[in-house]
């Protein structure tokens, strides 16, 4: 019986690092960039604080009503002060389901002040999906100084990607 002689085995050479320039000035993008640098802008339907909004989708957004007060802080992080509740009532004249999980609700007084959102007060938003035929009302605290009779934007964005009902006018 003979033994067989084991095969030689080469090692790959190693390959040596380059070497980095750190005097070569740094890539600047181009304008054929291969991923979007903003997201594409939102489709803008706008009304009065009074008026229902029919957006494109065939989903309808009305706010019930847009009334300051003042909230009480209840739990850890919550601010007490004067503050603007928006019942916003979402109502699908579609043919298919709306998702309203990640619907966005924001308030801008008309001297760019932002209504800052709060769990204190009345605050139950928009969640679940809305059948055709159907609607739903949720409502969203903003902390805002001042709120009364105050000239507010109030921007609704039912799903992210979908036209957005924006209401002005003012507060109660």
């Amino acid at each position: 019986m003979t033994i067989a002689e084991p095969a030689a085995v080469h090692a790959p050479a190693s390959a040596s690092p380059t070497p980095i320039d750190t005097d070569a000035p740094a890539p600047q993008p181009t304008e054929e960039a291969d991923a979007p640098t903003k997201a594409p802008d939102a489709e803008v339907e706008t009304g009065s604080l009074d008026d229902p909004i029919d957006l494109s989708t065939g989903l309808v957004v009305e706010l019930e009503s847009v009334s300051s007060t003042t909230v009480e802080a209840a739990t850890p992080g919550e601010v007490s002060g004067s503050a603007v509740v928006v019942r916003v009532i979402a109502r699908n004249d579609s043919r298919k389901a709306a998702d309203l999980d990640s619907a966005v609700v924001t308030l801008t007084a008309a001297d760019g002040e932002y209504g800052v959102g709060t769990t204190a007060g009345p605050n139950k938003p928009l969640a679940g999906e809305l059948e055709p035929g159907s609607s739903a009302t949720g409502s969203y605290v903003f902390m805002l100084d001042r709120a009364a009779n105050r000239a507010v934007t109030v921007s609704v964005n039912y799903s992210a990607g979908q036209p957005v009902a924006e209401f002005s006018g003012k507060t109660d």
